[in-house]
């Protein structure tokens, strides 16, 4: 049987993104692999186009807040 699952590539951290509303509520939620912060920051960007609900995008990594991202 394949090993199925996600398995880092070398050097690559996981990243959760959250898309909160206004309300609070984290309606999107983005698990990423990345070797590089400008594409997590890539990422939280485009999560705020394609989901308009959103109010902030939060990064997170290892239980701690990374950085936030709001709707300009």
């Amino acid at each position: 049987m394949d090993d199925v699952g996600m398995s880092p590539e070398s050097g690559e951290e996981y990243y959760t993104l959250l898309g909160v509303r206004a309300d609070g509520v984290a309606s999107v939620v983005d698990l990423v692999a990345a070797t590089e912060l400008s594409f997590i920051r890539d990422r939280a960007n485009a999560l705020l186009r394609e989901h308009r609900s959103c109010d902030v995008v939060e990064v997170w990594r290892d239980g701690s807040l990374l950085e936030k991202f709001a709707r300009h």
